[in-house]
């Protein structure tokens, strides 16, 4: 049996996994973190919760009944931490912290992209201090995960080639050399039409972002943030900076300048290597050197320096290939 999840104003059709008859509600989340790629850890500490069309929540032991009446449709979200009959407000300045009584909310249920911090319970004479400075920039980064990865899966929807990026990840958790150059040319063609030839760093980071976010799978576990192999703004490197210089190289109509000098036997001087044979170029040349800079294996280093040498003997005497 199918059933219709709603997340975040994305819906999505999910298998019910079912044994002698009935239903089960924990595997059927399971099923529903790994089609919207939510963490691991929202399933172990009991964050997310499932509710009904009317936004009922729905439990585990009535989960079985309900899908057998004809329930095929529902919503996934993250539960609420409430406070006390408290209201904390959050200045800048500490001296003007202070604590209202407050009436605690009815729901259960909020439709937040990220869970809400638990607040300390305390009496209406205690005093509680925040800083607001800190909170305001955490959820600032958390609401530009979630508008990098719906910013993603928009453009992707959008193109015909989509679908088969996602039927590909939903199948084997990962995606092709192929696949995954073709997300790459479908987004960094958005970015172009959306920012020009050369897009803030900002916007770069944001893409790789939502790639890493929507597919978790493809992560870095390696690297800092998960998503450098795709673009490391420290380095401007990655899939889609490549591919991005590739565009701007192919759409230069300018002047290139004079060429520098080339003295006879100087260190300018091109040398003709003994590696003719197994030599990358191209797009593959550049992922190559992705690969480099990424990975830990000696031995794939090794290799991946050899079928680029010709490459970066070019770029030694050439920075501006």
């Amino acid at each position: 049996m199918l059933a219709e999840v709603e997340y975040g104003g994305v819906q999505k059709y999910i298998k019910v996994p079912q044994s002698d008859e009935s239903f089960h509600f924990l595997q059927f989340l399971q099923e529903v973190m790994d089609k919207f790629g939510f963490q691991p850890q929202l399933f172990t500490e009991g964050a997310l919760v499932l509710t009904d069309t009317s936004d009922t929540e729905v439990d585990s032991d009535i989960f079985d009944e309900l899908v057998k009446s004809g329930v095929q449709a529902f919503k996934v979200g993250y539960r609420k931490q409430t406070t006390t009959d408290i209201e904390i407000s959050i200045v800048e300045d500490e001296s003007q912290s202070s604590i209202q009584p407050l009436v605690p909310p009815t729901s259960p249920v909020s439709w937040s992209d990220h869970p809400s911090s638990p607040a300390s319970s305390c009496s209406s004479d205690s005093t509680i201090i925040l800083k607001s400075t800190k909170n305001r920039k955490k959820g600032l980064e958390e609401l530009d995960r979630d508008e990098a990865k719906q910013k993603v899966y928009t453009v992707l929807r959008s193109n015909p080639k989509g679908e088969e990026i996602f039927s590909e990840y939903n199948k084997t958790k990962t995606l092709s050399d192929a696949t995954r150059r073709q997300m790459v040319n479908i987004l960094v063609s958005d970015v172009i039409e959306s920012h020009g030839r050369i897009p803030p760093i900002s916007v770069r980071t944001n893409c790789a972002l939502g790639i890493a976010t929507l597919f978790p799978y493809l992560q870095d576990t390696y690297s800092k943030n998960g998503y450098e192999h795709y673009y490391d703004p420290e380095a401007n490197t990655g899939y889609l900076a490549w591919r991005l210089k590739t565009v701007q190289r192919n759409t230069y109509d300018g002047a290139r300048g004079c060429p520098r000098p080339n003295f006879q036997d100087s260190p300018t001087t091109r040398r003709e290597s003994l590696l003719v044979s197994g030599q990358l170029f191209g797009e593959e040349c550049r992922e190559a050197l992705s690969v480099i800079r990424h990975a830990t294996d000696r031995s794939v280093v090794k290799e991946k320096m050899r079928a680029t040498f010709e490459y970066r003997q070019k770029l030694v005497h050439d920075p501006e290939i």
